[in-house]
């Protein structure tokens, strides 16, 4: 309640539907689920996603600190720590943003993937799963960047996702993992590192997963 009351204070940036905003759709969108369930948007995606689709290992927080990766950021000298295991997300958040905070592991990564390639497998209808990875921005949206005036060049976006020619979709994570779904090759693509991006140019480890998938696209 009092995220969205301060969010509802601001200036709007733009008029609804004349730019490209990255997340704060979805920080909404979190609010309005858990209110329409009348549950915590945590509780929201447990019930009517992830227990469906076994992802067990998938929330906000975890008690279990020993499974939690350490993550490293770049500093003058070399890495330096940027959250331990015993760090944000060994307790639960103030608020269980839409936008991000999820923690996951491959395996349920995986789930999530080929759910949405099989169409929503029960858990997303078809027509949901074909608005999540369609191309959703004007031209003018896309003139307008977000990431910076390039950003748009090779890469759309779709309902939560970015979207490339040829139909894949999947998305990078500044704190240092990737995805992305071929569906015309039946093929998932997951890196998961412990080191945060420097910038919003991927590092190489990713470019490198990119190059591949797209390869496979030939």
């Amino acid at each position: 309640d009092r995220w969205i009351a301060a969010l509802g204070r601001l200036p709007l940036m733009a008029q609804p539907g004349e730019r490209w905003m990255y997340s704060t759709g979805a920080s909404v969108l979190g609010v309005l689920a858990a209110r329409a369930a009348g549950m915590p948007f945590a509780d929201v995606l447990r019930t009517r996603l992830f227990e469906p689709l076994g992802m067990s290992s998938t929330a906000f927080w975890t008690p279990h600190q020993a499974r939690l990766a350490t993550v490293y950021q770049p500093g003058p000298d070399g890495l330096v720590v940027y959250d331990p295991p015993d760090g944000a997300w060994s307790r639960p958040p103030a608020f269980g943003d839409g936008a991000d905070g999820l923690l996951s592991t491959v395996d349920d990564l995986l789930a999530f993937a080929r759910m949405l390639l099989a169409g929503g497998q029960g858990v997303l209808s078809a027509e949901a799963v074909r608005a999540m990875t369609s191309d959703q921005l004007t031209a003018a949206q896309k003139a307008g960047g977000s990431f910076g005036p390039d950003n748009f060049a090779d890469v759309s976006w779709g309902y939560g996702q970015a979207v490339y020619p040829g139909g894949a979709f999947g998305w990078d994570g500044g704190l240092g993992t990737s995805w992305l779904v071929d569906p015309t090759r039946d093929l998932v693509v997951i890196v998961l590192t412990q080191r945060m991006w420097e910038s919003p140019d991927p590092p190489p480890v990713h470019k490198e997963m990119q190059a591949a998938a797209y390869a496979a696209l030939a």
